[in-house]
């Protein structure tokens, strides 16, 4: 290892908590209560690996704009990382060259669009995609001295030939930390690959997103995990397993707590499409016992 600060470079280097955690977008919450903070973490590794990037000119082919701007998600290879970085491999095929230039230029989803670039290249970015054909556009943007020397690959984890986590598990955690010590009060496995449990591999751990609810009457209810598609509730202070259903789709979203004529309901939305699982598109609620 190269300590906390090893810098990315060409042969790749491996990052661990990866490009998503660690703790991840959806958040922590905190037990006023008992003064615990609850965390879900990725513990899986990532490869940073920076290659060089083309200078900026006068005029540039569709290919040269497209390593410049697109390849730090979709990679050089326009393979992707899907299911966060589609394939553009053969998107001709799927796709008209007009409406790839306006995918382009307009953006998509978390893709930001490159209506700066003008529509020359634009067009040839499109041109490029669309058929292979690699023609070069006027451009009115020169070389400026902020411009970088190089960038990334694309988003790559650090993978063994099964596709699983090149580490030992687990790859996922619940961790509750006392905030007052700054111990942790319980950590332990968050999450399962079906078909390795089936083979009696259970327990790994695996990759989620979303955050947890905690509540006085002693639950924390969390969905998150990416493969299970489980939305579970444990013992807040002892991290215990109390409950567990399973959901149409990955609930990578953070739950929330209501309640209607004295009875105590959480509600968490199934929309999966993490890591390669289905897609859903529903909200799942659950009554506690009254």
């Amino acid at each position: 290892s190269g300590g906390q600060f090893a810098p990315p470079s060409f042969q790749g280097t491996i990052v661990l908590p990866g490009f998503d955690g660690g703790g991840e977008w959806g958040g922590p919450a905190f037990d006023p209560e008992s003064h615990l903070l609850y965390v879900n973490a990725n513990e899986m590794p990532w490869i940073l690996r920076i290659v060089p990037k083309p200078a900026a000119g006068a005029s540039a082919s569709g290919r040269t704009l497209y390593v410049r701007n697109c390849a730090g998600c979709h990679r050089e290879d326009l393979l992707g990382s899907p299911p966060e970085f589609p394939s553009l491999k053969d998107i001709g095929g799927r796709r008209k060259e007009t409406e790839i230039a306006m995918v382009v230029r307009n953006g998509a989803g978390r893709m930001p669009g490159f209506v700066h670039l003008g529509d020359p290249a634009i067009n040839a970015m499109a041109r490029y995609l669309a058929t292979g054909e690699n023609q070069v556009a006027a451009q009115t943007r020169t070389d400026s001295p902020i411009d970088l020397k190089y960038t990334t690959d694309g988003y790559n984890k650090f993978l063994d030939p099964g596709g699983y986590p090149a580490l030992t598990p687990p790859w996922g955690t619940l961790n509750a930390i006392n905030l007052d010590t700054g111990e942790y009060a319980w950590k332990i496995p968050f999450g399962e690959f079906p078909e390795l449990a089936e083979k009696g591999m259970t327990n790994t751990g695996s990759e989620n997103y979303g955050g947890g609810a905690v509540t006085a009457g002693g639950l924390f209810f969390i969905g998150a995990t990416n493969h299970d598609r489980k939305f579970r509730a444990f013992d807040k202070r002892t991290g215990k397993l109390l409950w567990d259903t399973t959901l149409p789709a990955s609930g990578n979203a953070t739950p929330a707590v209501y309640e209607v004529n004295g009875r105590q309901f959480v509600v968490i939305g199934a929309g999966g499409g993490k890591s390669g699982a289905p897609s859903g598109g529903s909200y799942v609620a659950f009554a506690l016992p009254r």
